[in-house]
């Protein structure tokens, strides 16, 4: 299960659990886009038009999932927006579509599988964090928000997932090339951000660990630093 499926990170997690042979159940908020990573990606799946905020649209798509793919064995959050603006002119408005997107959206498309993984002991939880997790950029207070609340909501699960057979991995990149930056004011080196197939892969590295190791984050930047 990955969402944000239609571009991006979440696009190419997508393709490279494909690769390695997994069936794809993709959500997203524009069905077009996902239909297009699943043809890409050349597996079977489904592509499921919701959106992350609406918990009940995703536990509805996590019981047709089950029905029709069988059982979820990896869940990747990648969706996310960035709402970039000086703090007094963000509103409350932006501050709450960055809250309810990266950080309510991830707490609901877990909250759709976990009991299930749970339930047989066994899962992968990939969400993605960002640079911006642990660190503060001028313009970025509603994105940062929600990704420190994010760093605190998954190490609370962590601990709440020891002994289940559930694990849980953060991919922390920082700045990645992706349709994300088409909205975000400013002039941006696109070319020395971090390729999105890159974060996928270190994905895939962390699934194929063995069970004598726990990988609990992975931190990726640009090669010449955070942009």
């Amino acid at each position: 299960m990955v969402s944000g499926a239609g571009s991006g990170i979440g696009a190419a997690a997508a393709e490279a659990l494909a690769a390695r042979g997994h069936a794809l159940a993709l959500v997203g908020r524009r069905l077009e886009t996902l239909a297009a990573t699943l043809a890409r990606s050349g597996a079977r799946g489904l592509a499921i038009a919701a959106d992350v905020r609406d918990g009940e649209a995703l536990r509805a798509a996590a019981a047709r999932i089950e029905r029709e793919l069988g059982a979820v064995t990896v869940v990747v959050p990648a969706a996310g927006i960035a709402r970039v603006a000086p703090l007094l002119d963000l509103g409350a408005e932006g501050l709450r579509d960055s809250l309810e997107t990266n950080l309510l959206g991830v707490a609901n498309l877990v909250a759709a599988h976990l009991p299930d993984m749970v339930r047989r002991g066994r899962g992968w939880i990939v969400p993605i964090h960002s640079v911006a997790s642990r660190r503060v950029f001028p313009g970025w207070s509603a994105y940062c928000a929600s990704k420190w609340g994010l760093l605190g909501w998954v190490e609370t699960l962590r601990e709440e997932l020891q002994g289940t057979g559930v694990r849980l991995c953060a991919l922390t990149p920082g700045a990645t090339e992706s349709p994300l930056w088409d909205g975000v004011p400013g002039q941006w080196n696109r070319q020395a951000m971090i390729p999105a197939a890159e974060v996928a892969r270190a994905l895939i590295w962390a699934l194929e660990t063995g069970d004598g190791v726990d990988v609990v984050e992975i931190r990726m930047q640009p090669p010449g630093g955070n942009l």
